[in-house]
């Protein structure tokens, strides 16, 4: 059992692996306000490591605790070989401010490699999903740039799952902009990486007669681009829009004829010589 007492701050070091490496200002704000309102109710818990003790429950109090200047915090005291209580630590945080996905994945990859544990043995410690757990632990080994947007709440999880399916790095950190200035929802950067993959799909083999030279096959050009303008400096202006393909066909032959003004003219000749006479 643990034991219970006031343990001086300067003695407490933060948690290792901290289940949240950033906190929310307006959170921690309220959660100072709650501590000199009310006082501390619920007890951290720390792990003794010599003369000096490590937090793994209650982070965000200590934190608001230093930040009000205070000398000492109610703590449960364990033992190192009496503590295995991470899982209660990620469940606790996830009922207060929401964990980001990032730091969860680095807390199960630390529990994996510290204690050789499987997909099986990670999930009963966390109590949480296979699908859950193989989602988070992917975003390590995805795209870094990904990671640091979700990790700096520039993106939500979704969309970083969805940008992590495209496998050209240039196009992907391309959505990846897209994404952060215009705020797209994971849906649409899912059409987005469904449209680079079939404009970078092989086409069907074609047999072509052996010859002394043979002329390399264009790069495919698969960059979001404006359908008017055909512009793409700035992906964050784009919008998706529904029409119906007649819709569209129309407006294509009216562009067409606005950039060409003899067609324009040879189409209003041949409609003055279709027009019945009076």
């Amino acid at each position: 059992m643990p034991e219970t007492r006031l343990v001086l701050i300067s003695e407490i070091d933060p948690p290792d692996t901290p289940v949240r490496t950033r906190m929310d200002d307006a959170a921690l704000a309220e959660l100072c306000d709650s501590l000199k309102a009310d006082g501390q109710i619920h007890a951290i818990c720390l792990v003794q490591r010599g003369p000096r003790y490590e937090i793994k429950v209650g982070h965000r109090r200590f934190v608001a605790a230093s930040m009000l200047n205070w000398l000492e915090i109610r703590a449960d005291i364990y033992q190192p070989s009496d503590w295995n209580g991470d899982a209660a630590m990620i469940a606790e945080n996830r009922c207060r401010e929401k964990v980001n996905p990032v730091d969860e994945a680095l807390l199960f990859a630390e529990h994996q490699m510290r204690d050789e544990l499987d997909e099986a043995g990670l999930c009963a410690r966390f109590h949480v999903t296979p699908g859950y757990l193989g989602d988070r632990l992917c975003l390590l080994r995805g795209d870094e740039q990904v990671r640091d947007a979700l990790h700096e709440n520039r993106i939500n999880f979704s969309v970083a799952r969805e940008l992590n399916k495209c496998d050209d790095e240039q196009h992907r950190r391309y959505l990846l902009d897209i994404a952060i200035t215009s705020g797209y929802s994971a849906r649409v950067i899912q059409d987005f990486v469904r449209q680079w993959r079939q404009n970078t799909a092989p086409a069907a083999a074609v047999v072509v007669p052996p010859s002394g030279h043979e002329e390399p096959p264009p790069a495919a050009d698969y960059r979001v681009r404006c359908a008017l303008c055909g512009g793409d400096l700035d992906p964050w202006n784009l919008i998706p829009i529904m029409i119906h393909k007649r819709e569209w066909d129309e407006i294509q032959r009216i562009m067409r004829e606005a950039a060409d003004p003899k067609e324009c003219l040879s189409n209003e000749s041949l409609t003055e010589r279709e027009r019945p006479s009076a």
